[in-house]
């Protein structure tokens, strides 16, 4: 029987992901330890990171306090008019 449930879609991307990143690189983390002190799998944070996955509030609270920053460093980037 073929699979008839539509794929599901990922939530927009509500942070800037190299900003992410850099934080975590300054900070002196490893992507595997991030994740894992912040209470999810590395794949999250991976994805994160790439921009593919969202990451909730809470999430990137913890990551902000544990990279010494604050979560407004991983805001999305605006466009300007």
């Amino acid at each position: 029987m073929p699979n008839t449930t539509p794929p599901r879609r990922k939530a927009p991307v509500e942070h800037d992901p190299r900003a992410l990143r850099q934080a975590r690189i300054r900070a002196g983390w490893r992507q595997g330890d991030l994740a894992r002190e912040v209470g999810v799998v590395q794949s999250v944070l991976s994805e994160a990171e790439r921009g593919t996955r969202g990451i909730s509030p809470m999430v990137r609270v913890k990551i902000a306090k544990l990279l010494n920053c604050d979560p407004i460093t991983f805001a999305p980037v605006k466009a300007a008019a």
